[in-house]
């Protein structure tokens, strides 16, 4: 069963400092980036590229600087006629050198091409250059090399008019599993859900994947909406957007209220933004995080734990 399959990957990265945990499993995404996919018949007749079981070596054919110390990295599968085979939302699991040589370790990432694109996937990943593990290991990948990759994992199973309205926050890297919610449900013609997100960076220039963004927004037609949040802005950025940490004020003017299971939030950041808004994740050694208990601004303004989802 999926969850049994789950709780053994965690024991495996058990030993994992939380923080680093956090930090990794936002990078990465659903999304198109301009992939072609297949259909859901024809996906169904396509082989799954990895295993939930144990690591798959996949070949970079692709790594591209998107963003200040942001990559995106594409994978080959196996056979060019693959499909990942990933229920929104989902993560996979991700093995690099540790930055001292020591051995190996593993982190969470989540796939920013669509779960039907043939032949390959997509990651985009942020690298912490003084400190970072599998990110650095990954942003420094060669084309020809191979990174080994585990999965696929779901997060929170996403369908059509599950909710009438979703909100969420994000920071920096966090920004992939909300894209992943927000184009699955974009994607589908029979869906009406209205997605509000707040992206937050630290700095204008820090924002990544804003074309992509503003072009799901464009082709929504009024499905989907974001305010961009920095932390500040000089003079010289002519900046418009929210400036600040995230605020009980941000969150009531720009996504939508509590209203029991009918609306939820989401929210995918660094430590300190789960300990303000929503509180933090609840982590056992061998064990999948738990969503912890809903503290912060979210409780202050009514949200309930089946309105509130913890990437």
């Amino acid at each position: 069963p999926a969850l049994h399959n789950l709780a053994n990957m965690f024991r495996s990265i058990s030993r994992i400092p939380t923080a680093r945990l956090l930090a990794a499993a936002s990078l990465s995404t659903a999304s198109g980036f301009g992939l072609s996919g297949t259909t859901s018949t024809e996906a169904a007749k396509n082989n799954i590229a990895i295993s939930k079981s144990k690591f798959t070596p996949l070949t970079v054919s692709k790594n591209e600087i998107v963003g200040q110390n942001v990559h995106k990295i594409t994978l080959d599968f196996p056979n060019n006629t693959d499909v990942l085979g990933m229920t929104t939302a989902g993560m996979l699991m991700v093995e690099g050198d540790k930055r001292d040589g020591s051995g190996v370790i593993a982190r969470p990432y989540t796939p920013v091409s669509r779960n039907d694109t043939v032949g390959k996937l997509e990651l985009v990943v942020k690298d912490y250059p003084t400190v970072g593990n599998v990110s650095s290991h990954m942003c420094k990948a060669e084309v020809g090399s191979t990174l080994s990759v585990k999965g696929c994992f779901t997060k929170i199973a996403v369908e059509p008019n599950k909710w009438k309205k979703v909100g969420m926050i994000a920071g920096g890297s966090g920004i992939t599993p909300c894209l992943q919610v927000a184009e699955e449900l974009l994607s589908s013609p029979d869906d009406t859900t209205e997605i509000t997100l707040i992206f937050c960076n630290k700095d204008p220039q820090a924002i990544f994947l804003k074309d992509h963004i503003d072009t799901l927004v464009k082709k929504s037609k009024g499905r989907f909406t974001v305010h961009y949040c920095v932390d500040k802005a000089g003079v010289t950025d002519f900046w418009r957007g929210l400036t600040g940490y995230v605020t009980p004020e941000m969150i009531t003017t720009h996504l939508p209220a509590a209203d029991g299971a009918n609306n939820i939030i989401m929210v995918c950041g660094p430590p300190p933004m789960y300990n303000a808004v929503c509180g933090p994740k609840k982590f056992e050694a061998g064990k999948p995080p738990a969503q912890g208990e809903v503290s912060g601004f979210l409780k202050d303004l009514g949200f309930t734990s089946d309105a509130v989802f913890k990437f």
